[in-house]
């Protein structure tokens, strides 16, 4: 379960329509409750943020940057753990000084499947766009 990970923010990137089919709808209601910051940034599947999306980025990064300098951790989750959990990841990793070729085989070590397209990549690997 997520509590027992004890994340200090959890971002959200499927879309209000993929929380409510997969039964996740409380789950804002239910990490407030926990105690646990939450973020939501809807990208649709195999998707990059658009522009509505981008400008709740800079806020999401703000926080996730805060948290782990806190010694906190960030959980970020899609439907299936691997495009858009892993563009985020890797942009946070990327904004953070890490180079991008070294910051992708990190996660793909534990995430093999870490970001999908090309598009993605380009987005995560490429913050001052």
């Amino acid at each position: 379960m997520i509590r027992d990970w004890h994340p200090s923010l959890v971002l959200s990137l499927t879309t209000a329509a993929e929380m409510a089919a997969y039964g996740a709808s409380s789950l804002p209601a239910d990490l407030t409750k926990a105690s646990i910051t939450w973020h939501h940034l809807p990208i649709p599947d195999f998707g990059t943020p658009k522009a509505k999306t981008r400008e709740s980025w800079t806020n999401a990064s703000r926080l996730a940057h805060a948290s782990l300098a806190s010694g906190g951790k960030v959980l970020a989750h899609c439907k299936g753990g691997c495009g858009r959990s892993g563009m985020i990841l890797l942009r946070l990793m990327v904004e953070h000084g890490e180079p991008p070729d070294t910051a992708l085989s990190r996660l793909r070590r534990t995430r093999p499947c870490a970001v999908e397209t090309d598009a993605q990549m380009i987005w995560a690997t490429r913050p001052g766009r």
